[in-house]
Parts: structure tokens; sequence; C-alpha cells
């Protein structure tokens, strides 16, 4: 069985103070396996979900590098930029 790969999600924009979120330019979450990470609203996590899902499984998205996709959240009056990586794995270098 394979083992479950790591997922990075990191903020890539300038990020308005209105943001109820206050997340700010570098912030980084770590998703492993099934768990979902703490502190991110669930508009965001409604437009990252469906892109976690293709690059953890290997999908081919022409116009990104792969392993990396470059999502933005659903508020439209201050929205959020997020890159969203895989993590390689030590042992497979």
């Amino acid at each position: 069985m394979n083992k479950a790969k790591k997922i990075q999600i990191e903020v890539i924009s300038d990020v308005s103070p209105k943001c109820e979120m206050h997340y700010y330019k570098g912030k980084k979450w770590i998703m492993q396996d099934q768990d979902l990470p703490g502190g991110i609203c669930i508009g965001a996590m409604s437009a990252l979900l469906p892109w976690i899902t293709c690059i953890k499984y290997d999908a081919t998205l022409y116009w990104e590098k792969k392993g990396e996709v470059t999502v933005c959240c659903t508020d439209a009056d201050y929205p959020v930029t997020f890159k969203i990586s895989v993590l390689e794995d030590e042992n497979e270098k």
C-alpha cells in the first residue's frame, strides 16, 4: 500500500486586514493522511480540497508545476491565494 503523501498549504498573497481569519503571507499548514488542518475557513477549504485531491493522486495539471497548484479562496471581497504542494518524503529521495 502506498504511504499517504504530506500536503503543504501556504498563503502566497498579501491578505486584507478585513479577512476574518487573519491569514498572513507565508502562513503554512501541513496535511497528512485524512486529517484536515485547523485554522482554515470553510470557504477556503471548499476551494482547496478538490485541488488537494488532484495533486495528492498525481494528476497532471498542464498549467502548473508537477506536485503544485495555486488556488484562490471563494471570498470575492477579501480573496486569499494559496499554494498547495506535495512534500517529498525523505525516504523517496
